[in-house]
């Protein structure tokens, strides 16, 4: 590590992420090292960034300092509309554009007053959200996606809202609509005019292993539940390319899990670097404590462990 220095130091991964993301949007080369001790969880998560653009980097956070992050999505508009309702509550707010490299779509984040947080959390839950109604939640942001786009073709604005635990990881993606627009908006993602079921799960993750190879075809994929199986539906025109995707991919193993996406992100990146496909699956149990399954094909199991075998430092690339 000569070739990096250390900027800052946290006690949580989230806060240590949230630093990252800032970093990686303006193309400032950094890496998280995770110095908790795995028996007993004491020490810090350290940022480092690389020797000549410490300066740089800490130029960037500081126009973060005093804001902390409550939402965001990778659509604009659901999130300046969540903007405009705080505005008009007297909480200020700004939407700020994360271009992350790894990813195709750029990621929208509202930030407050570090001095609001607790006034925003009434709007989140939903409890200050008045004219608004929830019509659906869902684990994927792909999944909001694809019901946000849905309800666009019907004029229907929305509102992603991503539920968080008390150490600020997402639980589930909540979206709203207004009042009058409830039924229609119901309607609209329980029938799927123009969509066509291809497959029928007994759990989710099966399914959602499935759209993920869908995804990877730009192909959209859209999961619902019922009667205890999860029913995979796609676009009436994609229904042959995707029965074939379906029907020619191999068998699917959990390779590892992981408890933030950061790091489930860059072990599949590493691995498809390395010609092994891998799809991320959210897991939520009981306890309502998330992680991130990592599945792999079979036959390429071992190879893919031993890929991540000596993994201790996540960075962008």
């Amino acid at each position: 590590m000569e070739d990096w220095i250390k900027i800052y130091s946290y006690d949580s991964l989230y806060q240590a992420e949230l630093t990252k993301g800032i970093l990686d949007q303006n193309d400032i080369k950094n890496v998280i090292l995770n110095a908790k001790d795995s028996l007993f969880l004491i020490g810090e998560y350290e940022l480092y960034v690389l020797k000549g653009q410490e300066k740089r980097a800490q130029a960037v956070v500081d126009e973060y300092k005093g804001l902390t992050k409550v939402d965001s999505f990778i659509m604009r508009s659901p999130v300046e509309r969540l903007k405009d309702i705080l505005d008009d509550n007297g909480i200020a707010s700004v939407v700020k554009t994360n271009k992350n490299p790894r990813y195709v779509l750029d990621n929208y984040e509202l930030y407050v007053n570090n001095e609001d947080v607790e006034k925003v959390v009434p709007f989140l839950t939903g409890e200050k959200l008045e004219g608004w109604k929830k019509v659906c939640s869902c684990f994927r942001t792909r999944q909001a996606r694809f019901r946000i786009e849905l309800l666009n073709e019907v004029y229907i604005p929305g509102i992603v809202i991503k539920k968080r635990n008390a150490d600020f990881m997402k639980q589930e993606i909540d979206i709203y609509v207004k009042d009058e627009d409830l039924e229609k908006a119901a309607d609209t993602l329980e029938a799927l005019n123009g969509w066509i079921k291809i497959g029928t799960f007994d759990n989710i993750k099966q399914a959602e292993i499935q759209e993920s190879q869908l995804g990877k075809a730009g192909i959209r994929g859209i999961i619902k539940e019922e009667n205890e199986k999860f029913l995979l539906f796609v676009e009436g025109d994609k229904e042959e390319k995707a029965l074939t995707i379906i029907t020619e991919s191999q068998k699917w193993m959990l390779l590892t899990s992981f408890t933030t996406q950061l790091e489930a992100d860059y072990a599949v990146a590493l691995l498809e670097n390395a010609g092994i496909e891998a799809v991320c699956i959210n897991n939520t149990d009981l306890t309502l404590k998330v992680d991130t399954d990592v599945y792999v094909e079979e036959f390429k199991l071992d190879a893919a462990a031993q890929i991540l075998k000596n993994i201790s430092v996540y960075e962008n690339e």
